[in-house]
């Protein structure tokens, strides 16, 4: 949080609940946000990892798109290859379109600094 804007804030007197709702947290916002754009990313980049764990004679295999691109790699079945990678990439899409990039925009035009 710039210096200025903790000095504009004390010598206004805001302090408490007020603080927080008008100075703090508009203030981390945009960082917020940005944060959850990439740590939403992160989900998608353990997809090539095994999603099956074997101890003794007990085998445990994991359900969803990742084991889906997993088991279609390891069968060497292309086509359900790109499908699955093309599922995956349209949600991303669908999801940034949705959620992610109007958060932003608000972030962006509502707590400018500048």
């Amino acid at each position: 949080m710039p210096k200025e804007l903790r000095d504009a804030a004390e010598n206004f007197g805001v302090h408490g609940w007020l603080w927080w709702k008008r100075v703090a947290l508009p203030a981390v916002f945009p960082f917020y946000v940005t944060g959850a754009i990439t740590a939403s990313a992160a989900p998608g980049t353990p997809v090539s990892l095994p999603k099956w764990a074997s101890w003794g004679k007990t085998t445990l295999h994991a359900h969803g798109l990742g084991a889906y691109i997993s088991d279609a790699t390891t069968s060497g079945d292309f086509r359900r290859v790109v499908l699955g990678i093309a599922v995956m990439s349209f949600f991303v899409v669908v999801v940034n379109r949705i959620l992610w990039r109007p958060l932003y925009w608000y972030a962006e035009r509502k707590f400018r600094l500048t």
